[in-house]
C-alpha cells in the first residue's frame, strides 16, 4: 500500500473530502507546497500529447457523425408517406374533399327540386310557386343577399396579471351575450341575420356547452359575426339607443369585450339547414287540416300552404 505523502496536519492527505475546509482554517505557513507530479492520480492520467489529440479528435468526429446520421434517420422515419400522422392528415384531406364535392352535388339537386316543383306548382295554381317563394324566405329556407351591418363581438384581451404571475384571464362572449345582440337587431327591424355563417330563424338556439357557444349544436369560434340585412342607420340606432346598447357598452368597458360594427351593401346571409323529414301526409284539398292523429309531444309540425304537405321534424 502506498504510503501518505505531504500529509496537513490534521492526517488527512490533501486530496480527501475534508482536507480543503481544514486547510483553510489552518495555518497556510504549516502545509507542505502540493506539487502536480506528486498527486496520487497523476500517474492514471493518459498522457497529453500529438498521438492522444489525434485520437479524441477522431472519436469526436465519430460521435458527431452517429448523432447526426441519427437526427436523419428520425426525421425520415416522420416524413415518411407511411407513418400514422401522414395517413392521418391525406384522410382528412380527402374527406374534406369528398365533403365538399357532396355539399356541390347536394346544392345541384336542390336547384332541379326547386325547378321541378316550380313548374308542377304554376300548372295546378298560378300563384302557388310565388307564394312558397315568400314564406321559403320568411322561414329562412333561402339564402338573402343586400345591405346591412355586422356586428362583431370579441373575447377580450388577456388582463394583466400578477406580478410572477402567468398570463392574465380572458373574458368569453357568453351565448347570453349573443342572444341579447340578436333580439335587440330583431328589434331593429332586421330582414334577415346570420350567426358565422349560421342562419337564425324564429326557432334557432343559441346556447353554450363548456366554453362552446353552440348554434342549433353547431359549434362556433371567436370573434363571433352577426350579419343583420335591413336598413344600415336604423340598426344601429336601434341597438345603441336602446337597452341592447347599454348592455354592450357595459359589458365592453366592465369585461373587456371587444365589439365593432362594420356597413355592407352585399352581404349575404345563407339558408336553414333543412331539416329532415321523418313523415308526411296529404292534406284536405278543401279545409287543408292534417288528419285526426294527433302529433306527438316531441315533435313540432310545420305546414307550407300551397303544396298540399305537412312534415314533422324534431
Amino acid at each position: 500500500m502506498r504510503e501518505r505523502e505531504h500529509e496537513t496536519p490534521h492526517g488527512e492527505t490533501p486530496y480527501s473530502p475534508t482536507s480543503l475546509l481544514r486547510a483553510l482554517t489552518a495555518d497556510p505557513y504549516s502545509v507542505d507546497t502540493l506539487r502536480k507530479d506528486e498527486h496520487p492520480a497523476a500517474e492514471a492520467a493518459p498522457p497529453d500529447n500529438r498521438l492522444m489529440r489525434g485520437v479524441t479528435l477522431l472519436l469526436a468526429l465519430a460521435l458527431g457523425f452517429v448523432v447526426a446520421v441519427s437526427v436523419l434517420d428520425l426525421r425520415h422515419e416522420s416524413s415518411a408517406e407511411g407513418n400514422p400522422r401522414a395517413l392521418l392528415e391525406q384522410e382528412v384531406l380527402e374527406t374534406r374533399a369528398e365533403a365538399e364535392q357532396l355539399e356541390r352535388h347536394q346544392s345541384e339537386l336542390e336547384g332541379q327540386i326547386a325547378d321541378a316543383q316550380g313548374v308542377i306548382l304554376d300548372g295546378s295554381d298560378a300563384g302557388a310557386s310565388a307564394r312558397l317563394a315568400a314564406y321559403e324566405q320568411a322561414g329562412g329556407g333561402v339564402s338573402l343577399s343586400g345591405s346591412g351591418t355586422v356586428l362583431e363581438l370579441q373575447d377580450s384581451a388577456p388582463l394583466p396579471s400578477s406580478p410572477g404571475g402567468g398570463a392574465g384571464t380572458v373574458n368569453r362572449v357568453t351565448d347570453g351575450d349573443l342572444q341579447i345582440a340578436v333580439n335587440g337587431l330583431w328589434a331593429a327591424g332586421a330582414e334577415a341575420i346570420s350567426l358565422n355563417g349560421q342562419r337564425l330563424t324564429a326557432t334557432t338556439a343559441i346556447r353554450t356547452a363548456g366554453s362552446a357557444v353552440l348554434v342549433d349544436f353547431r359549434p362556433l369560434s371567436p370573434p363571433y359575426r352577426i350579419t343583420a340585412l335591413g336598413d344600415t342607420e336604423q340598426l344601429r340606432t336601434g341597438v345603441l339607443e336602446e337597452e341592447t346598447g347599454d348592455y354592450l357598452t357595459d359589458i365592453s368597458t366592465r369585461y373587456g369585450i371587444r365589439m365593432s360594427w362594420e356597413d355592407g351593401d352585399e352581404l349575404t346571409v345563407p339558408a336553414r339547414a333543412v331539416g329532415t323529414l321523418r313523415e308526411a301526409s296529404v292534406l284536405d284539398d278543401e279545409t287543408h287540416e292534417a288528419p285526426d292523429t294527433p302529433p306527438t309531444p316531441s315533435s313540432t309540425q310545420h305546414s307550407t300552404a300551397g303544396n298540399g304537405v305537412e312534415e314533422e321534424t324534431p
